[in-house]
């Protein structure tokens, strides 16, 4: 058993994968990290060949180490989007993994095969690279909007307002009063769900400042909220809020119903292509 090149094959995969997983996540590849979580990952797969039975590789095991992995080797600015890294490095994972199998069946008994036995490390590579390369965009504007896409719909009193809510695991936006995370949705969505007043005031073209002050006198000034964010530009900006009865998010064949949780409005569009109008916070799909 040649033990040189199972931890050569290895680190060479996992490094691969961690830099297409950092290019995906929008990061600037740390070369140094990436070799060091590779060489782990490399010792792991080496161990495992002695170690088989050992609870260290097994599922659990092998899930907290490839947690571990990512840690060392991609650092976020912020610990929010670890979430965000980490599905990029699962979907990577699997992606590389379907095309193994795929050209492994395709090539069983031929003459490839026969040069080279070890012809599906070569497909693996060259999957993970043209992810990193070239799989970006689609990844980000296709792939997973319709992986965390889901339908969500808004109860305000009487009126529903329903459409497409994607989990954004970046988003920690909570209720100054309660602590609740908070939904972002656009307001051309909910706009039909609100007081005619209120609509009035939104689409006028005063700042957030002004919009602030006459929306304290509207008829749903009870539902109000101010929710305190931060982003590129903007540190201490102020976002409103409505308080919304009810809020059902239909995730695959349950329903996640959450009460008087409070939907952030947003004046612009939140996605270009329009694949979702809402941004879920990942703690209120987990119920």
């Amino acid at each position: 058993m040649y033990l040189d090149l199972t931890f050569l094959n290895n680190f060479i995969m996992d490094f691969i994968i961690l830099w297409a997983t950092s290019r995906l996540s929008g990061l600037k590849p740390n070369h140094t990290r990436l070799a060091i979580a590779a060489a782990m990952g490399a010792a792991y797969a080496v161990g495992y060949v002695w170690l088989t039975k050992s609870l260290l590789f097994s599922l659990t095991g092998k899930i907290v180490f490839s947690l571990l992995m990512v840690i060392i080797a991609i650092n976020p600015v912020r610990w929010q989007d670890y979430g965000k890294v980490l599905l990029y490095f699962y979907v990577i994972n699997f992606t590389v993994a379907g095309a193994t199998i795929a050209a492994s069946s395709l090539l069983e008994g031929s003459v490839v095969e026969n040069i080279s036995p070890a012809i599906w490390i070569v497909v693996a590579i060259v999957a993970a690279l043209a992810i990193g390369l070239f799989a970006g965009r689609y990844v980000k504007d296709h792939l997973l909007p319709e992986l965390l896409k889901f339908q969500v719909v808004l109860r305000f009193g009487n009126q529903h307002c329903a459409g497409h809510g994607f989990v954004d695991t970046g988003n920690a936006l909570k209720d100054p009063l309660t602590r609740r995370p908070v939904i972002v949705a656009e307001y051309a969505l909910i706009k039909s769900c609100l007081p005619q007043d209120l609509q009035h005031m939104m689409e006028g073209n005063q700042n957030e400042e002004a919009l602030l002050e006459q929306i304290m006198s509207s008829s749903w000034a009870n539902r109000l909220r101010l929710i305190p964010f931060s982003s590129i530009g903007r540190k201490n900006g102020m976002l409103l809020g409505i308080r919304a009865d009810e809020v059902v998010l239909n995730i695959g064949s349950k329903d996640i119903m959450h009460k008087n949780a409070v939907v952030g409005i947003y004046r612009e569009q939140l996605n270009p292509q329009g694949n979702y109008q809402l941004l879920i916070p990942a703690d209120m799909v987990e119920g």
